[in-house]
């Protein structure tokens, strides 16, 4: 009998020191996705387990229990520092560390003090994501020495995770099911969110190896293919309420400027002589040739050349939210967003280089590239809708500003490329180097450079609303505490504003500067965020908010300022819009030449309503939000929506983001204008 339980105790021991390696790996997972409440599909177990045992044979590569034992240690060490490097990465920026990420980290020491404070606040997260290696460690080196190692060991283990790979990528090859189906995920399309969701964070971080370093991905056109989709109803969607786009969701108050607008011609499509070569024998471009010929265009409009030869100075400020803005702590941008083009449902997704693609989005009307960095992408393409160039086409002064590093984010590539003259700290502007710094000095150094020499088209990148939002370690929120010290809220919060009060206080600067030069009415000025400030934490922008906000849409609701001193009234707009949506509006607005098919984003004033994308394929139009990740619609009307035309929906949004993808990466204005290579 003691025989016999010894031999049973052995198999248990046994089975036991194999099964524990595997299963610290998908403990790893679950713990990760939990502590950033998302869900992990069915496949992440079935990848995290077959990675786990594929690192199980390794360490038995050797036969040798201490062998075995440290590098079962090491490996574990390895994936819990990684885990924990992605955790605390998104909890900084919202997305997640891919290959391309690694050009930031010469810039990390701008957020060391913002990693130790969020390590601080995520201490339990990070032991818990820690513990696999205690577990290894003190567990292993006792369960190892019970295990008889043969030269079948590995080999078995080794059959076993490619078998459990190979059947989980299986039925990943036979899922064609959803907004990106898991098949498409895996073999075409890098989507950073959905991956890690899909397939686990080591997964994802493969095909971001495969996509963007080995450039390996099969293209394949799938139609989208939906399981149940549930409809709820708007809350203030009554039986009798009806919004179509030909009812217009605008409304829109007479605008009148100084000389008056004259009136408007019959609309025309917003369109240039272009030839699509639908026989090209290039597949790439014959596709993107048929896709973009087929795209309905805008049409011109009653806002059509408003502005048409004025001044234009674009701002992403960063981390604005639309919550600062205050008659009393922030009057400038109280101004600025109440008597110009007031939109009511604007939003600021997040992408995934956060202020990089936020305003990638807002200055080029394209869907950022996922996997690379977009700006540094295009740096060498042919722009001819960026603003730099349309405007010095014309005759324009152009010129870019940023109040920190020159060439963070490869800016000093980018922007001289979209048309600009480009200034920053490190190139020619001189301001004090502090962190982050000031907005308000910048304005005070370059205005003068460009207010004299009309027409002028200026870009503004600010950065004295970078978080972190703490009164120590962020001089512009310690510059302005005194202006927040009676605020009724947290210590969080109150730093926020005394950042944004420096933004306001820029902007003030700037209408002062332009009225003393007698510019200010010849100049609109149009401001978006580049992202909602995700530096606060979920209580903090809830208490910014004064209300609990929903994640998945209203978090990124932000606040769109257009204005121009001479409108005599404001223009309300309650248009679903995005910044996607500025560069074709603004082109609009100035008379630019342009053809509407070429943009991703849509003129907000144009009969065909915008679609509100989010990085995740979530999206609102003029109908329905569709909640990508629960396949749940929102009705926004009592007109029948029906899962075809949810489906078509979804189609269409995913054919935006591929092609605006292959205009980036396939330089297509480049070949679609025959531009000479620079």
């Amino acid at each position: 009998m003691k025989v016999k339980c010894s031999k049973y105790i052995h198999i248990g021991i046994t089975f036991l020191s194999m099964l524990l390696f595997p299963l610290c790996c998908l403990y790893l997972e679950i713990i990760f996705s939990t502590a950033l409440h998302h869900s992990l599909d069915a496949y992440g177990y079935g990848f995290s387990l077959s990675i786990g045992v594929f690192l199980l044979s390794l360490s038995f590569a050797f036969r040798k229990p201490k062998a075995s034992y440290v590098l079962q240690g090491i490996f574990i060490s390895l994936l819990s520092l990684i885990y924990i490097a992605q955790f605390l990465y998104y909890r900084i920026f919202r997305t997640y560390f891919i290959v391309q990420s690694l050009k930031g980290t010469g810039n990390a020491m701008f957020f060391s003090d913002v990693l130790l404070n969020v390590m601080a606040r995520n201490l339990g997260w990070i032991l818990l994501l820690v513990a696999p290696v205690a577990v290894i460690f003190i567990t292993q080196r006792f369960l190892l020495h019970r295990l008889t190692f043969t030269r079948k060991l590995p080999v078995a283990c080794l059959v076993t995770s490619l078998l459990l790979y190979g059947l989980t990528a299986g039925l990943v090859l036979r899922d064609k099911v959803g907004v990106i189906c898991p098949r498409s995920l895996y073999i075409s399309q890098f989507v950073p969110d959905k991956s890690a969701q899909s397939f686990g964070i080591l997964t994802m971080m493969g095909l971001d190896i495969r996509y963007n370093v080995l450039h390996l991905a099969i293209e394949e056109n799938l139609t989208v293919k939906l399981d149940d989709i549930t409809y709820i109803k708007a809350a203030d969607v009554t039986e009798t309420t009806t919004l179509t786009t030909s009812e217009t969701t605008k409304d829109i108050s007479d605008v009148s400027l100084t000389p008056a607008a004259t009136p408007t011609p019959t609309p025309q499509p917003n369109v240039m002589d272009i030839s699509f070569n639908l026989s090209e024998e290039d597949d790439t471009y014959r596709e993107m040739n048929e896709y973009f010929s087929s795209v309905t265009p805008t049409m011109t409009n009653e806002y059509t050349g408003i502005f048409e030869g004025k001044n234009l100075i674009l701002i992403t400020a960063e981390g604005f939210s639309g919550y600062v803005i205050d008659p009393e702590l922030t009057p400038t941008l109280y101004e600025l967003s109440t008597e110009g083009f007031v939109f009511d449902n604007f939003y600021t997704p997040v992408w995934g280089v956060s202020t990089s693609d936020g305003e990638f989005v807002a200055t080029t009307g394209l869907i950022p590239e996922a996997g690379v960095w977009s700006y540094t992408e295009i740096a060498d393409n042919y722009m001819p809708f960026a603003f730099g160039n349309q405007f010095s086409a014309l005759g324009y002064l152009t010129n870019a500003y940023h109040d920190h590093t020159y060439d963070y984010y490869n800016r000093d590539l980018s922007y001289p490329n979209m048309g600009y003259t480009y200034e920053a700290v490190g190139l020619g502007m001189d301001i004090a180097v502090t962190w982050p710094e000031s907005d308000l000095e910048m304005m005070q150094v370059t205005v003068p450079e460009y207010v004299g020499n009309a027409p002028f088209h200026v870009y503004y990148m600010t950065v004295s609303g970078h978080l972190r939002y703490t009164f120590s370690g962020n001089y512009i929120a310690n510059k302005n505490r005194d202006l927040v010290s009676g605020m009724t809220c947290s210590a969080n919060v109150q730093a926020y504003y005394a950042c944004q009060i420096e933004l306001d206080r820029a902007l003030q600067s700037l209408i002062e500067q332009l009225d003393a030069a007698g510019q200010l009415d010849n100049t609109v000025i149009a401001l978006s965020a580049d992202h909602y400030p995700y530096g606060l934490e979920e209580a903090d922008y809830n208490e910014l908010a004064g209300k609990d906000v929903e994640e998945t849409f209203e978090l990124y609701e932000n606040t769109f300022i257009l204005w121009c001193s001479d409108m005599e009234e404001p223009v309300y707009v309650d248009t679903y819009c995005s910044s996607l949506d500025i560069a074709p509006t603004l082109s609009n607005l100035f008379g630019l030449e342009y053809d509407s098919r070429l943009y991703i984003g849509t003129d907000i004033f144009a009969d065909t309503a915008p679609t509100v994308i989010f990085q995740d394929r979530s999206f609102i139009n003029d109908k329905i939000m569709y909640d990508a990740n629960t396949n749940e619609v929102t009705l926004l009307t009592d007109e029948v929506v029906t899962d075809e035309y949810v489906e078509g929906c979804i189609q269409a949004v995913n054919d935006k983001f591929k092609y605006s993808s292959l205009i980036i990466s396939e330089d297509y204005y480049r070949y679609l204008f025959g531009a000479a290579s620079s």
